[in-house]
């Protein structure tokens, strides 16, 4: 229901979720979960996506024709539950930012919904929306 809404889907429509850990310098840093519309994205594979080696927003383009034009964040602090404890080799209740972003393509349809969760012990949340 919380991604129908944001993608103002019927509930007869689907989208598609991806989860990914992304790392760096061998230490996990970022835990994403990402629901992308699935009547825009025909033919997009698990596979595919990780064989591709540019940005995932440079794939939407080049592959499917998706623009993302606009983006609006909401970024606030959290504690890791178990599951991102798991996914990030963190201890129970570390502190995390969590950022959930909604990305628009024209005409304001909303096409990517995502939420990341942050280690910033070590590391700088960085982002740059155009």
């Amino acid at each position: 229901a919380f991604v129908l809404s944001a993608f103002e889907l019927p509930p007869k429509d689907k989208a598609f979720q991806i989860e990914r850990t992304l790392s760096f310098s061998g230490k996990a840093v970022v835990f994403e979960t990402i629901w992308l519309r699935a009547e825009l994205f025909k033919g997009l594979t698990a596979e595919r996506m990780s064989n591709y080696q540019g940005a995932m927003y440079a794939l939407f383009e080049s592959e499917f024709g998706v623009r993302m034009i606009r983006a609006e964040e909401r970024v606030r602090a959290v504690s890791a539950s178990p599951k991102l404890a798991a996914a990030l080799t963190l201890p129970e209740h570390s502190p995390l930012l969590q950022a959930t972003r909604t990305s628009y393509s024209y005409k304001q349809q909303a096409v990517e919904l995502r939420q990341a969760w942050y280690v910033t012990d070590e590391f700088y949340y960085w982002s740059e929306l155009d």
